[in-house]
């Protein structure tokens, strides 16, 4: 007793049923459409609540509180080597001192 195998069309109808039964895409010709990309979860918000939000910044102590004369050690820090690499004639050029010759 031999039997007949289904008629594709009735095969691209039940592929296509259960595609929509099982919440998948229907893609009978296999083309590549990037789904398999849309549907990993999204690695923003991981990376973004990785860190802890500030709160307060020291520049913002220092503007409400300006009579305690506080300073910002590494703002302080920055600004010794920005003038150390000048003194050296390492800093960055003046605004609008590079000049293009045609």
């Amino acid at each position: 007793m031999t039997t007949t195998p289904p008629a594709k069309s009735i095969l691209n109808a039940l592929s296509k049923l259960r595609a929509k039964l099982f919440n998948n895409v229907y893609n009978p010709t296999n083309v590549r459409t990037g789904n398999k990309v849309l549907r990993q979860r999204l690695i923003g918000p991981t990376i973004t609540n990785w860190y802890p939000k500030q709160l307060i910044s020291v520049r913002e102590i220092t503007d409400m509180f300006p009579e305690f004369n506080l300073i910002n050690q590494q703002e302080k820090q920055r600004l010794d080597e920005i003038a150390k690499r000048k003194k050296r004639g390492k800093g960055a050029p003046k605004k609008g001192s590079t000049v293009l010759h045609e």
